[in-house]
């Protein structure tokens, strides 16, 4: 029986010495018990003793790797990957069909917002035209993309 949904005094006791054990796998050498004072606290620092490693406590896989191993990043540390330079933005004489894409594409979500916020209850054919310029900008958008695909084996997928 528990008493009120705590365990039997027995079965604490047995959980308090497991946790103990458990906490002493952790401990360094020579701290058996976390209370008591510090033999070592008032005594002078000897020269020629190392410092404790911060890190004496954690088990081995949590430590971190000496400073001479080889790291996981090895591969990125080399400097020799340098991008391309960007491919400059069409100029508007080139070509129209981008700049009208572009302002489609940002002007119609821009003027149904206007239309939220500003003028809730306009006419529906607002609406419907703001709606129509978005759409019409993702037409382009899908009608601009190119109809194949090279095949060059230097390519190494998308150009961000």
């Amino acid at each position: 029986m528990t008493l009120g949904g705590r365990e039997e005094p027995d079965n604490q006791t047995d959980i308090d010495r497991r946790f103990a054990e458990i906490v002493a796998q952790f401990e360094p050498a020579g701290q058996d018990d976390p209370d008591a004072p510090d033999a070592e606290a008032g005594a002078p620092d000897e020269p020629g003793m190392p410092e404790p490693s911060p890190l004496a406590g954690l088990p081995t896989q949590w430590r971190m790797p000496p400073s001479g191993a080889p790291s996981f990043l090895e591969d990125f540390e080399d400097d020799t990957f340098v991008p391309a330079p960007p491919q400059p933005l069409p100029s508007s004489d080139e070509d129209l069909g981008f700049w009208t894409m572009l302002g489609c594409l940002i002007g119609g979500p821009l003027w149904l917002l206007y239309l939220l916020f500003f003028d809730r209850y306009a006419q529906s054919l607002w609406w419907v035209l703001a709606c129509a310029v978005f759409v019409a900008g993702v037409v382009q958008l899908i009608m601009r993309s190119p109809k194949n695909r090279d095949d060059d084996p230097d390519d190494d997928g998308a150009v961000l």
